[in-house]
């Protein structure tokens, strides 16, 4: 990533060591959309280009006072891309794995059936275990499986990402508890009737 140089960089540095906001916003509007171009080719996603290309230059505002110690700042802030870019590729890998271990958890993971008759009998099980959950929890975790993340379901329902999550972990323990009650109720029906 080739990084135009800003002609007058060591004075706004400098300045922006001191707390100089005027000097930071020169530096931002400078930097921001070559630093977003490059994000963008890596990630191909807007909101993640402009929420890491943030993130870059809030650690910047952070250690404001070490600026004038950079020697090579483009260099400075292609490392700073480089690292935000592969932690943001590596959260959403792992968010990944979680909704594939979340789908893989669920009981909503179709077991080997040996017919249609019984696959239909088997979702209209999951369906009746889904109906039994209160409100919220069942719409967190119909929009889990739609493929929304916490955040996009936190920010859709108006709730904390945590509440997400305990509405997510009381639903699928609650739908894990039904299919297994009612898998023991029918299994029992069948040995003594």
């Amino acid at each position: 990533m080739a990084i135009k140089k800003l002609h007058n960089e060591a004075a706004l540095l400098r300045r922006i060591s001191t707390g100089d906001e005027r000097a930071f916003a020169e530096l931002f509007r400078g930097y921001y959309n070559q630093l977003g171009e490059f994000v963008q080719l890596i990630t191909r996603d807007l909101e993640a280009t402009a929420e890491i290309v943030q993130e870059i230059f809030t650690k910047v505002w952070i250690n404001r006072e070490s600026l004038p110690l950079v020697k090579k700042f483009d260099a400075y802030l292609f490392i700073l891309c480089r690292n935000h870019t592969l932690n943001h590729i590596r959260r959403q890998v792992a968010e990944r794995e979680k909704q594939r271990a979340f789908l893989n958890d669920t009981v909503l993971m179709e077991p080997a059936l040996k017919d249609v008759e019984e696959a239909k009998d088997y979702h209209a099980l999951v369906e009746k275990a889904l109906q039994s959950l209160p409100p919220r929890q069942q719409q967190v975790f119909v929009l889990r499986l739609q493929g929304l993340k916490n955040p996009e379901i936190s920010r859709q329902m108006n709730l904390s990402l945590e509440s997400v999550k305990k509405y997510q972990h009381l639903a699928m323990k609650s739908i894990k508890e039904f299919m297994q009650v009612e898998t023991l109720v029918s299994l029992a029906f069948l040995l003594f009737f």
